[in-house]
């Protein structure tokens, strides 16, 4: 069988380290990490591979002169334009008459191969795709199989919300014939995207084959760092260059010189000094040539060849490239880098996960809290409610400028629309945030102080498919935005996050900065859009109006005066918003219509105008079958789509403001009873009886281990369970830190004891995991 290894891709998440060399040239206790891939091939009785290329391909082709390596013999395929990475399997394999193995050349691993590939003949698929079990899916394609591991689906990136396998796609693949010819040659095919779903649709047989052992896919310099421990901590079963003392040290040529403490285990290459007094921990890799100062301190860093650590100076879980200098008494923070030929002055501290470019001067005693170069700098991640933090903590006005400079070149030079909330501290932000995008030269509708329901109507008005709201006060938050004010899907998501952990952002010139158009004003057409909804007004109608927010609040008032409605502080009916102007609830006597069943209400409405309706994912399942009995169907959207699963639910939902915007609802409900004759109690009897309970359980566990002990069905996020007593959602936050149990039932006590129970469950679950742990 023939190897096909991808060692194309630029590997931009490892730079510096990747400035000069290609990923599968990164080295790894003193040799590159491609060396180890061959020889686990030739352990595994493949013996010919051919090398897919195109960044710095001459770094590969010239370590191996020979076009051999442990018996393997090479040779290379060189791509003029990126192919993709099923293009480039095509472009090395042409038309195979066998089988041929697909693995990537940036992942250290030791599976047994020969499992897969027997595997692979005795189920005859077209394709088997090596997987692997993964704590933490957010950084992973995940492939989804049944009990036979017959493949059904995949998830590319997502949340935790979305993550309802826990098997990772290593990259191995082994192709059939029949699936190489299904990949047009020339042009840009990738297997994940493409391929696989292609055939998927054909009913061809994919076979998942989840293997045993070590597996680390280095997409970043976390994982490059974690990797040399490993292996150095014995967990990877493989060769490791060199020899190992009684200690447990390793050392590729003579120990060096001098008193020093090597805390094990270490790995040395060949001439490195180190001084006197100098700390080596555990885990740290010390490559060739390089040198560490008296008294310097190294812990769980990896020093390339002939990088210097000053006297005195210190690394604490950092990486030296190739010919980096730290003068003396300099810090490197946790995930700090320094690029190849960079030198960090005298008594200068380069913080936790900043990254210095190669060639970079720090002036001796500077603080680089922030990357150099545009080569690097901290990322933010997502939760369910946006970017949180505490203000003037977390959230500052620094970070608000570079999520501003990350959105400003998503959007490429679209429009992007930005409103904060009331509290003075969202404006500053706002401004920050506004200053950012307008870096990138993108254009910025500025809708001022909204509240976000308001902001949500404002960027549908405006086909605006990129916003930015800001709040403060009980929850403070940056919230991302997409059409109409949806939620931004996963792929926005992780480009913003990828953009501020990379710190490479578009830059305008000093003519080239964006636009800012005050668009306050926004506010008269959102009235004018309110008062549509009642086309025959709402006379006779009387109703008082509760809302924390008395901007909306004062809002509705108005509106519903205009139309004819009294307001008045005795009326029986009540109408409470939410203080974003999202979510309504009604009252009336002992009649309450919840946030959901006034939805409900209204989507009732649709149903009988032979209108189809959109919703959120967590929406109770009763509205389907409301729906199912008048010939209708309900769509779901995501909260953070990793696909394009919502994609008609997202575009109907585009055009069905109402149901997320409390404001019209309540005025499209007072029409229907005025049009009905309806009071409040008549209106809620004609919905389904359902009420609903929600609790929030943290997890200590990956969030799909944690979902596989229940019998349920995939919701897109999470898992629906149902029973005779109700249903049950169970979906993890984006965070993975928790898993939201939203239960519903004929009663509210029943949907409590449903909720209570699968809380106890899942505590339970995860009692017995740490007992075991």
């Amino acid at each position: 069988m023939k190897a096909v290894i991808m060692a194309g891709g630029q590997g931009s998440r490892l730079r510096p380290l990747t400035e000069n060399v290609p990923k599968p040239m990164a080295r790894l206790c003193g040799r590159p990490v491609v060396e180890y891939i061959l020889e686990l091939l030739a352990e595994n009785g493949i013996f010919e591979s051919v090398l897919t290329l195109q960044y710095l391909p001459e770094r590969l082709t010239g370590h191996f002169e020979g076009a051999e390596f442990a018996g393997v013999k090479l040779s290379f395929c060189e791509e003029e334009a990126p192919l993709g990475t099923a293009g480039s399997v095509k472009n090395a394999l042409g038309a195979p008459d066998g089988p041929a193995l697909v693995i990537s050349g940036d992942a250290l691993c030791d599976f047994p191969l020969r499992q897969a590939v027997e595997a692979h003949r005795e189920s005859g698929a077209a394709v088997t795709i090596v997987t692997a079990k993964v704590d933490d899916p957010r950084e992973y394609g995940l492939v989804v199989a049944d009990e036979t591991d017959r493949i059904t689906g995949f998830v590319e990136k997502p949340s935790y919300a979305q993550a309802t396998s826990e098997l990772a796609n290593t990259g191995i693949y082994i192709l059939s014939p029949e699936a190489v010819n299904m990949i047009p040659e020339g042009r840009k095919f990738d297997f994940a995207s493409d391929l696989f779903p292609a055939m998927l649709e054909r009913g061809m047989l994919l076979k998942n084959c989840t293997l045993s052992g070590y597996w680390c896919d280095i997409g970043d310099l976390g994982a490059y760092r974690r990797a040399q421990a490993d292996l150095l901590a014995g967990r990877v079963r493989c060769r490791l260059r060199g020899e190992r003392d009684a200690a447990g040290n390793y050392f590729a040529g003579r120990r060096p010189a001098g008193r020093y403490e090597l805390t094990p285990p270490v790995w040395v290459g060949e001439g490195v000094r180190i001084g006197g007094n100098a700390q080596v921990g555990e885990g740290s890799v010390l490559d060739d040539g390089c040198t560490v100062g008296a008294g310097a301190q190294v812990r769980g860093s990896v020093l390339l060849p002939r990088s210097v650590l000053g006297e005195h100076a210190a690394a604490e879980g950092a990486v030296l490239c190739p010919g980096a200098a730290v003068k003396s008494r300099a810090r490197l923070g946790e995930g700090a880098a320094v690029g190849e030929g960079a030198a960090v002055g005298a008594g200068a501290e380069v913080r936790a996960g900043i990254r210095v470019a190669g060639g970079v001067k720090v002036p001796d005693g500077a603080a680089v809290s922030d990357h150099l170069s545009a080569k690097g700098g901290a990322a933010c991640a997502f939760d369910d409610e946006g970017m949180c933090g505490e203000v003037g903590v977390e959230l500052t006005p620094e970070l608000a400028v570079r999520i501003g400079c990350a959105v400003g070149t998503l959007a490429k030079g679209r429009p992007v629309g930005v409103a904060t909330g009331d509290a003075r501290c969202a404006k500053v932000l706002g401004a920050a945030l506004i200053a950012g995008v307008r870096s990138t030269g993108a254009p910025v509708l500025d809708f001022g102080s909204v509240f976000e329901a308001l902001f949500g109507f404002a960027m549908g008005y405006n086909a605006l498919t990129l916003g930015v709201y800001l709040c403060a006060g009980e929850q403070n938050a940056i919230k991302v935005l997409c059409e109409a004010g949806l939620p931004a899907t996963r792929r926005v998501e992780r480009e913003i996050e990828l953009a501020l952990s990379r710190g490479e952002f578009a830059r305008a010139g000093a003519d080239g900065f964006g636009d800012c158009v005050d668009m306050s004003g926004i506010g008269v057409m959102y009235l004018t859009e309110l008062l549509r909804q009642a086309p025959d007004g709402l006379d006779g109608m009387r109703a008082r109006v509760a809302c924390g927010n008395a901007a909306a609040g004062r809002l509705l008032s108005d509106v519903l005066t205009k139309l004819g409605c009294e307001i008045a502080e005795e009326a029986a009916l009540q109408l409470t918003l939410s203080e974003d102007g999202r979510r309504l609830e009604l009252s009336e006597g002992e009649t309450k219509l919840g946030c959901h069943r006034a939805v409900a209400a209204w989507c009732l409405a649709q149903f009988e105008q032979q209108e189809d309706v959109a919703v959120e994912n967590d929406f109770p399942r009763a509205l389907d079958t409301l729906a199912g009995e008048r010939g209708r169907r309900v769509y779901r959207y995501l909260l953070c789509p990793a696909d394009g699963s919502d994609a008609q639910g997202r575009k109907l939902a585009a055009r069905q403001q109402c149901a997320r915007d409390g404001l019209m609802l309540a005025v499209q409900l007072l029409a229907l009873m005025k049009r009905g004759g309806l009071s409040l109690r008549e209106l809620d009897r004609q919905l389904p009886p359902f009420a609903e309970a929600e609790r929030m359980v943290p997890i200590r566990t990956p969030p799909a281990r944690a979902l596989g002990q229940f019998a349920g069905e995939r919701a897109g996020e999470g898992v629906v369970v149902r029973g005779d007593r109700g249903v049950v959602l169970l979906r993890p936050r984006k965070n993975g830190g928790a898993i939201r149990v939203f239960a519903e039932a004929a009663s509210w006590e029943i949907a409590e004891e449903l909720c209570a129970d699968f809380t106890r469950r899942l505590e339970g679950l995860l009692d017995k995991e740490g007992e075991i742990g």
